[in-house]
């Protein structure tokens, strides 16, 4: 078994550092497959922590800290005054972190100050860009702030006893007074005071699981590398606040073992992850770490995580290609083909066969080849948008106009020209059903029946509220009101949701004021030819016609676990595609049951799919916005 990796970093040319416990310095030349260069043998003075410094790497032993150029060739090295275990730096200087003393050293690594600090194994470090305020974290959990020009300690706060936190991993914020903080214990990404370690008035960021830490900056400080459970990553772009990629590495490429993937729902583990513990005269890994090192490129474009057992896999950000460092070909290949932002958010619907889409108020034909590019026309006063995609489809087409529904208004625009043509304020969300809008009046409605208002798209007139009568002998209402409703409009169909407890839905005929049929409360929205619906059930899901609701619905099924996943929507005859929560993959199955795919990469919950007209381009949407597209197999 290969030396466990104590270290890594990406260089700004393309190219992964390794340092191990035995003393070996590693080049990897990014690639298909990567190429290793072994820079240095072997040492008693192995190099524990490295770091992208422009176009050098640094590193930091016990004893030593060393400069590599961009061709791996030493620089600068230096003995130490006292032992070091952690490296990081800032625009002006070079900083250090042992049990017993800070450093700050000169860009040239010659001259160096020294701080004596608390009692105590330091197990994290950072150092705000400004260089004004340094944090270290003692025996895994007491966070101590100082003052990085004079040394002087300005705050102390533990999480010893808190909800049997045994581990805290801290990074400096945009501001020196702000921390990101994971623990072993929570869920969350929290940014907290670095004075109190109390939670600012900000919005807890979700993690995939607990047991996170430690972090890992990119060159840059812009993405936000999380380790979990020891063995899975989390990426955040710091400047779109949102989880931009998420991967657990799968070295064994068998059947058995990519299904256990993809129905993986990690838990609390009870012990800490990626640790350096100090034993003897150097740190070893925690024995209870299956990652032991992190490291992610500049801009977030890669990630990579070694292991106890030697082992380094690389994932690329924007692909989903997963590589074990000198294996012969990829564990995962890349079938990610661009990642891009809809950051204002996306009004789309199908005109035609084909998927269209607002966004910036610019309408036009969705490229699967550059989701990113709008070739279009600008739609006058075009509202701003929520930055969520929502599975629902808001745009309708009808002859030469374009409708858009949102919350109060409905709105009418030429698709030729733009023009706007015709807007209305509406008392509930409008849904368009053939030439007819649909609304609810009000919001609430504590009696078993609502008000229906119609729009017909051809006068714009709009009816009187007609009361919804819904007869109490064929449908029981006896186990929830219809209390907070809502309509969906499903192709020329109408359904309507309640948010009663527990949750039911109904396919309604609106024009008599009819509820024709009860459906699944889980049923999905956006069918591919508005006809059909997906329904989740045990071990796969039920399609339901809803031409003959009434009718026995088809159903699919599968083999643990795929069955686990949320199937949304098919694609052909024999094709369909889900989201697994737990292991954050789009999946692609045969309806027969065969697996034919799972990509990773999404770090948020994905809210939209876009199947191209040929069915050979997959867009998915998370709600962070990000897209994915996904090359399909035939």
């Amino acid at each position: 078994m290969a030396a466990a990796i104590t270290a890594m970093a990406f260089g700004q040319t393309g190219f992964l550092v390794v340092a191990r416990e035995d003393g070996r310095i590693e080049s990897w030349d990014i690639g298909s497959p990567s190429t290793v260069r072994v820079v240095r043998d072997g040492s008693e003075d192995p190099v524990l922590d490295l770091v992208t410094d422009g176009p050098r790497i640094l590193g930091v032993s016990a004893r030593r800290v060393i400069a590599w150029n961009a061709a791996m060739e030493v620089e600068a090295d230096h003995a130490l005054d006292h032992p070091a275990y952690f490296v990081t730096v800032t625009p002006r200087d070079v900083w250090l972190a042992g049990d017993s003393h800070v450093a700050r050293l000169d860009r040239e690594l010659g001259e160096s100050t020294w701080t004596p600090i608390a009692d105590g194994e330091t197990t994290d470090f950072d150092v705000h860009p400004s260089g004004r305020r340094l944090v270290v974290v003692k025996d895994r959990v007491r966070v101590r702030v100082h003052d990085a020009r004079t040394g002087v300690e300005l705050h102390a706060w533990d999480r010893r006893g808190r909800d049997g936190v045994r581990q805290v991993s801290v990074r400096f914020a945009e501001k020196p007074d702000h921390l990101w903080e994971a623990d072993n214990r929570n869920w969350w990404l929290r940014r907290v005071s670095a004075k109190s370690g109390r939670q600012t008035r900000d919005r807890d960021r979700e993690l995939v699981s607990a047991w996170a830490g430690p972090l890992a900056f990119s060159p840059d400080r812009g993405h936000l590398a999380v380790l979990q459970t020891g063995c899975d990553v989390q990426v955040w772009d710091l400047e779109a606040d949102a989880a931009v990629f998420y991967v657990e590495p799968v070295a064994d490429r068998s059947r058995e073992k990519v299904l256990a993937s993809l129905s993986r729902v990690p838990t609390f583990a009870s012990a800490s992850p990626g640790v350096l513990r100090r034993t003897g005269s150097r740190r070893q890994p925690d024995r209870d770490a299956a990652v032991t090192a992190l490291a992610v490129a500049e801009r977030g474009a890669m990630v990579a995580l070694g292991g106890r057992d030697g082992v380094v896999h690389r994932c690329d950000t924007a692909t989903g290609a997963i590589e074990r460092l000198g294996e012969p070909r990829l564990l995962a290949p890349p079938r990610g083909a661009t990642v891009t932002r809809w950051t204002g958010g996306v009004a789309h619907g199908v005109r035609d066969g084909e998927h269209w889409i607002v966004r910036e108020g610019t309408l036009a034909r969705l490229d699967f080849e550059r989701p990113d590019r709008m070739r279009g026309v600008a739609l006058e006063d075009f509202p701003a948008l929520d930055r969520f995609v929502g599975r629902q489809a808001t745009l309708f087409f009808r002859g030469d106009l374009v409708w858009h529904a949102t919350w109060d208004t409905l709105r009418a625009w030429e698709v030729a020209t733009g023009r706007l043509v015709w807007h209305a304020q509406t008392p509930g969300p409008p849904r368009i059903a053939g030439d007819t809008a649909y609304m609810i009046d009000g919001h609430y409605h504590p009696r078993p029946g609502f008000p229906l208002l119609r729009i017909d798209l051809n006068t714009r007139e709009t009816t009187d509220p007609q009361h919804f009568a819904i007869d109490e002998a064929s449908i029981d209402l006896s186990i929830a009101p219809v209390n907070w409703p809502r309509i969906s409009a499903i192709g020329p169909h109408i359904v309507l949701e309640t948010y009663s407890r527990p949750e039911r839905a109904f396919l309604i005929d609106p024009e008599r004021c009819l509820l024709l049929h009860e459906l699944p409360r889980d049923i999905g929205r956006d069918p591919h030819d508005g006809r059909r619906v997906l329904h989740r059930i045990d071990g796969g899901y039920a399609v339901i016609d809803l031409e003959n609701p009434a009718a026995p619905p088809g159903t699919r099924r599968f083999p643990d676990p795929i069955g686990a996943v949320h199937w949304h929507q098919e694609i052909g005859a024999d094709r369909v595609i889900g989201w697994d929560r737990g292991a954050r993959r789009v999946v692609v199955a045969r309806t027969g049951g065969e697996l034919l795919g799972h990509f990773v990469g999404h770090g948020e919950e994905v809210s939209a799919f876009f199947v191209s007209p040929d069915e050979r381009t997959l867009l998915s949407v998370d709600r962070a916005g990000f897209v994915r597209a996904w090359h399909l197999d035939r």
